[in-house]
């Protein structure tokens, strides 16, 4: 990367609910959403979406997973990058996320750098269709290596996910978004029957999404799902390298 500062042009980066006049500088479809509170770090990151990774239509931030969703609807950027959980956001709220923009946004490339480590996490994400995964705690640049090899067309996973990915166990097989919500209820303190009656589902449609989730993530019992899948309610606060 450029290790001269003073020669970097500040990137069109467009914080949320911007002013008028900067918004003529996001170029819809070409642009970048970016997860960060840090108003540094996404100076920092949009300077490498922009000069690293040959984005040109402006960069866009969120500081909350919540705030995506409205700037995806407006924009429809080229790449999103994000982490799982915001500020009193867990990983099921960003999982929920990625299900919702494979389904209505799939023209958008999703990266997802994270702090998350669980082996059982890492696969659940790698099988929601993300288009890359990074380890927060890796280089910058196998994030920006990561970041071209989507932009082109492909799936790009860091070195350390790929040792993750190749472990033989366990097995963890794609989540619907029927069965990540009904374990956002679960994980938030609701039963099968409260989480019934939230979702205006049978009883027994919503006992099955819990057992086809618990099937899928390999888990044989509530314990082991609230002993061991306690990364599903993970929350943090900001993306940051």
């Amino acid at each position: 990367m450029n290790n001269q500062p003073a020669i970097l042009s500040a990137p069109h980066y467009q914080p949320l609910l911007p002013d008028e006049p900067r918004l003529s500088t996001i170029i819809k479809g070409e642009c970048a959403l970016l997860m960060e509170t840090s108003p540094v770090t996404a100076l920092g990151m949009g300077l490498m979406l922009e000069q690293e990774c040959g984005i040109r239509g402006g960069v866009l931030q969120a500081n909350r997973l919540s705030d995506i969703y409205g700037l995806l609807l407006l924009h429809h950027p080229r790449v999103l990058m994000m982490e799982l959980y915001g500020c009193d956001e867990s990983v099921l709220d960003g999982l929920r996320l990625v299900s919702r923009c494979n389904e209505s946004w799939p023209l958008t490339q999703v990266i997802v750098c994270t702090e998350l480590s669980d082996v059982r996490g890492i696969k659940v994400l790698v099988s929601s269709g993300v288009n890359g995964v990074v380890l927060r705690y890796e280089p910058l640049s196998a994030l920006v290596q990561c970041t071209r090899a989507v932009l082109t067309g492909g799936r790009a996973y860091s070195p350390k996910v790929q040792e993750i990915i190749a472990q033989a166990e366990p097995v963890v097989k794609h989540l619907t978004a029927r069965e990540l919500d009904v374990l956002h209820y679960l994980f938030s303190g609701k039963n099968v029957t409260s989480t019934a009656s939230i979702m205006h589902l049978d009883i027994r449609t919503v006992s099955t999404y819990k057992r086809n989730a618990m099937f899928k993530l390999g888990f044989h019992s509530d314990s082991e799902l609230f002993t061991y899948g306690g990364w599903m309610a993970k929350r943090g606060n900001s993306l940051a390298f």
